[in-house]
């Protein structure tokens, strides 16, 4: 029993924001592809891929990030407790689950064509580059966005055999979206990624962060309204995004950035903002 409460907390699966973050993108594009002339069982069969490819790669992610920031999150209040920092579980250990994972993972890849197989492929290098970012760039949140949102480019290319105008211009607009919600992510930890010299948006901006995180909400919400205009030719469908863009807009207005557990709630209710513009791609 001790070994599997390890084994949750290390993959976190028992906190679902993770692979829910990964897995809307790839529902986005899933709903922007289908139309009401497709099979919906077709649709689904893909949800399921994508939801169960999500699940599985963010928990080797988050295996592999551990490995790698082992001596930092020792010093972090938020993340001193992660099995691997706290020697709860070893390196070799851990890198053992990761290959699981990872090969489970595969698994789920074949299902989709070849070129999608080898998109997949190429979007690992990426995943486990990702760690070393904070220790590069302060711009890891853009380099997090171009690796989370590949399921927008594997969307395109499985229904569309390769990577599409509109498709490419919704990818964009998902980095944009990332960029935003993981510079909320990061003000959790910023007087510990200060002082030991973590980089990061958050870390960057500081007291201009908020308008960091309101730009880059923007710019998602302008992209996707264009699309959403480009396939409907209706305006009325503006009018339910801008529902929508209230909505959020609301909550990120009221957003306390020098609040550390005012930050991860607000975080958090990303998932709540995946659901409501997944719905709203699907009603047209």
């Amino acid at each position: 029993m001790e070994r599997l409460k390890i084994l949750i907390n290390l993959t976190r699966v028992n906190k679902p924001i993770g692979f829910m973050l990964l897995f809307w993108p790839c529902s986005w594009g899933l709903a922007f592809a289908y139309n009401e002339n497709q099979n919906f069982k077709i649709f689904f069969y893909y949800l399921i891929l994508f939801f169960l490819g999500a699940v599985l790669m963010r928990s080797a992610g988050c295996i592999f990030n551990d490995i790698v920031d082992r001596d930092l999150d020792i010093k972090v209040k938020r993340t001193k407790k992660r099995p691997i920092a706290s020697g709860k579980i070893t390196v070799v250990e851990s890198l053992f689950y990761v290959f699981i994972l990872c090969l489970l993972s595969f698994f789920i890849l074949i299902q989709f064509n070849l070129k999608t197989i080898i998109l997949g492929m190429a979007s690992m290098s990426l995943a486990f580059t990702y760690p070393f970012m904070k220790r590069i760039t302060f711009w890891p949140q853009l380099f997090l966005g171009i690796v989370f949102n590949w399921g927008i480019i594997i969307c395109s290319v499985e229904f569309f055999g390769t990577i599409t105008k509109e498709f490419f211009i919704f990818y964009l607009a998902c980095i944009f979206w990332t960029i935003g919600y993981d510079t909320i992510y990061a003000f959790q930890d910023l007087k510990d990624d200060i002082k030991n010299k973590i980089k990061s948006t958050a870390v960057l901006f500081r007291d201009k962060g908020k308008f960091l995180v309101l730009t880059s909400y923007t710019l998602m919400f302008l992209l996707i309204g264009y699309l959403s205009f480009l396939k409907t030719n209706k305006l009325v469908t503006m009018f339910f995004l801008i529902i929508i863009i209230i909505f959020i807009f609301f909550n990120l207005l009221r957003w306390d950035h020098e609040s550390e557990s005012n930050s991860g709630k607000i975080f958090r209710q990303n998932n709540t903002f995946g659901a409501m513009i997944f719905l709203y791609l699907l009603s047209f």
